[in-house]
């Protein structure tokens, strides 16, 4: 499984293309936090966008399998699906937490500089990324598996604007900001034992589908 996940992170990241992406992504949001000191662009980036980059690896590593062909050698490997598909989740957790802890750091910013929340509201702010990118993950990475790269992409595109849009709608109609104001540990717990609950059924499924187009 070490393989699986240094492969995919080699094509996700080291690839030339894909590395233009990420440096594309760090300087846009590093502008984007300079430029936007608010309140409601700090829950948008630290709570929703930051911490779901992690979950785009397998449209990286899924698209280059694709084009080598690379998902026929996997049958040769003394791994079973299940292992392949667990390496790629795990590799996807691995770089969420990543980008948690780059959510965590722009959190700070926005506490400590613009002084748009405090600490406390801060962090519960930025732990809103947490159950969100799972349940991100699991909608997405199902769609991958099932669909494959191309159409796995236009899925979590979709998935993304919807998610935006809905977070912009909100600032017309209900204010999803109002929901801090509720009983934010019983929301982040509730919302974190949802999430989970969907990522092991999200990996079970991957893990049947991918099995039958490997057949």
């Amino acid at each position: 499984m070490k393989g699986i996940i240094l492969k995919d992170f080699y094509e996700s990241i080291i690839i030339r293309k894909n590395l233009l992406n990420w440096i594309f992504a760090t300087v846009m949001i590093v502008a984007l936090t300079l430029v936007f000191q608010t309140r409601y662009v700090f829950v948008l980036f630290c709570g929703m966008a930051i911490p779901i980059l992690g979950t785009s690896m397998l449209q990286f590593s899924m698209e280059q399998d694709e084009i080598a062909h690379f998902y026929k050698l996997q049958r040769t490997f003394p791994l079973t699906v299940r292992q392949i598909v667990l390496a790629k989740y795990i590799l996807a957790l691995l770089c969420t937490g990543f980008f948690l802890l780059v959510s965590l750091g722009f959190s700070l910013i926005y506490i400590s500089v613009y002084k748009v929340a405090s600490f406390t509201e801060g962090m519960q702010i930025c732990a809103m990324g947490i159950p969100l990118s799972l349940t991100f993950m699991a909608v997405t990475y199902f769609g991958y598996f099932l669909f494959g790269a191309k159409l796995g992409t236009i899925l979590y595109v979709i998935v993304t604007c919807i998610t935006a849009m809905t977070y912009a709608v909100s600032a017309l109609n209900f204010n999803i900001l109002d929901l801090l104001f509720l009983n934010r540990t019983l929301l982040f717990v509730i919302g974190l034992l949802i999430s989970i609950v969907l990522l092991v059924i999200s990996f079970f499924l991957s893990v049947h589908f991918y099995e039958r187009k490997l057949k």
